[in-house]
């Protein structure tokens, strides 16, 4: 669990992203806390855009996922205290935006991306996660440059 990519800055090893740690000094651990926080930020999106629809939108879980795609912005924080607060500040958002869409009679047992059900109860299980859900999971290198 120790490979890494960041291809965020101008300080990029040989142009190409760093993969064991950062040239910035980002550690490979705090990259996949950042996969992991974007991951769950989609699947938070998963109940957020179908309430939308419903004119319902939150103002706390968008302030939580502009705040959560800054901190994942190059050289913003590298602090993995931080990023495992945040992430348990996502499951409480997506589970309130999950109740919210179910209240509105919508069929939520259809939604089955990952990030919108998976939940990390420990550091272990955090890390864990974060590992199998980071841009180096993507194989194809023109899709993870999507990414």
């Amino acid at each position: 669990m120790d490979k890494m990519f960041c291809f965020q800055c101008q300080e990029a090893a040989k142009n190409e992203g760093c993969t064991v740690k950062g040239v910035c000094g980002k550690t490979t651990e705090v990259a996949n806390l950042q996969d992991l926080l974007l991951f769950l930020c989609k699947g938070i999106s998963h109940y957020t855009v179908p309430l939308r629809k419903y004119g319902i939108e939150i103002p706390q879980i968008n302030k939580f996922i502009t705040d959560s795609l800054f901190m994942t912005i190059t050289n913003a924080n590298f602090d993995k205290s931080r990023f495992t607060t945040r992430l348990l500040m996502a499951f409480e958002m997506r589970n309130a935006a999950r109740e919210r869409l179910a209240n509105t009679g919508t069929d939520i047992e259809g939604i089955t991306f990952d990030g919108a059900l998976w939940v990390g109860e420990t550091e272990v299980e955090i890390t864990e996660k974060a590992f199998e859900v980071g841009v180096l999971t993507t194989k194809d290198e023109d899709v993870r440059s999507l990414r």
